[in-house]
């Protein structure tokens, strides 16, 4: 990762961050590694990334606000993978907006939208009075939607493979060749198995049902955030393709260098970065959002233009950070956009 190395060093602290052992949890299957200390990111004790404002730290498990605070749930750009130090996460960002409460980031790489409740849901007890929750996720969803039986049970997951090995199962290859959800390409890599009938859905299909297990987390959240009084709203988190915007020479050099090296991961993408899933999938969310009166925001629409905001296809920089940041910090003013796509 040559071009990683020269022009986002920073990501060789994530690199280290996500090559730890895995940490897995009752509920959550896995969480971000706890206590974590580098130059660029650090954990509290619980595995949840502080805010930094000024001289001043603060996280669900680290230096907790009394008063009132904001919280952000969602997956790596939300966690602010990327960001080239904590300050620059897009929770520090709006904790520095004027009149803003304290912000608490409860994101974590690669979870999707049911994990991302239930975190909510686990730590609610530990929460003071909850102004606004922003969920500024959506992708994971569409992606674990293209694994075999995504749609039986209770889904698909990122690092399926890896978890059912934790339990002991004394043959995953043999097990793949089962029709559960909890195997899929991610296990394939693993093992080596060869898979069997094609189960998996139609890029579209897989638009359909990650927008309606969004829905069903999203209405969950709502009846859980009700009584604090906190109003919910969400933020379909962007991917480079989907923005149409003209590629920096900086993303161009760093977006090939991982499609190349990384290959076996970022294939999994590319049937849902065409314009079609796009669409259908945007629209799906937007409507979702309407209908529960959750204030929406497209990031891709935001992040056009041709300055440097991707890290990859779907991290973002700190410029990237700034302009989401200021978009949300909009949208929770008084008067700010409501329902907007």
């Amino acid at each position: 990762m040559d071009q990683q190395a020269t022009l986002a060093p920073q990501m060789k602290h994530y690199e280290e961050f996500a090559s730890g052992e895995m940490r897995w949890l009752p509920y959550l299957m896995f969480f971000s590694r706890a206590d974590y200390r580098s130059p660029v990111l650090t954990t509290d004790s619980g595995g949840f990334r502080p805010t930094e404002v000024g001289n001043r730290r603060y996280s669900l498990l680290q230096d907790r606000p009394s008063g009132e605070v904001s919280v952000m749930l969602g997956a790596s750009p939300a966690f602010g993978w990327g960001a080239v130090g904590d300050a620059n996460t897009i929770p520090s960002l709006l904790a520095r907006e004027p009149g803003s409460p304290p912000w608490l980031n409860l994101a974590a790489s690669a979870f999707n939208s049911t994990q991302e409740l239930l975190v909510f849901l686990l730590h609610r007890h530990q929460l003071p009075r909850i102004r606004d929750i922003v969920v500024l996720a959506g992708l994971n969803n569409l992606v674990v939607a293209g694994l075999p039986e995504a749609g039986a049970d209770y889904g698909q997951f990122f690092f399926s493979g890896e978890f059912f090995t934790q339990l002991g199962n004394p043959d995953l290859k043999k097990y793949y060749q089962q029709p559960k959800w909890a195997v899929g390409r991610l296990a394939r890599r693993l093992t080596g198995a060869e898979p069997g009938p094609d189960k998996t859905l139609s890029p579209l299909a897989r638009s359909e049902l990650a927008a309606g297990i969004q829905a069903r987390d999203l209405d969950r959240l709502l009846e859980l955030a009700a009584p604090t009084g906190a109003k919910v709203h969400f933020m379909l988190q962007p991917t480079a393709t989907w923005t149409k915007k003209t590629l920096s020479p900086e993303e161009r050099l760093l977006i090939d260098e991982v499609n190349v090296e990384r290959s076996a991961l970022w294939t999994m993408f590319t049937p849902i970065l065409g314009d079609d899933v796009y669409r259908d999938y945007r629209d799906r969310l937007a409507a979702v959002c309407a209908q529960r009166g959750i204030s929406f925001l497209d990031a891709s629409a935001l992040l056009g233009g041709d300055e440097w905001l991707f890290i990859d296809q779907a991290h973002i920089t700190d410029a990237g950070n700034k302009r989401l940041a200021a978009a949300i910090s909009g949208m929770l003013r008084p008067g700010g956009a409501r329902g907007e796509s």
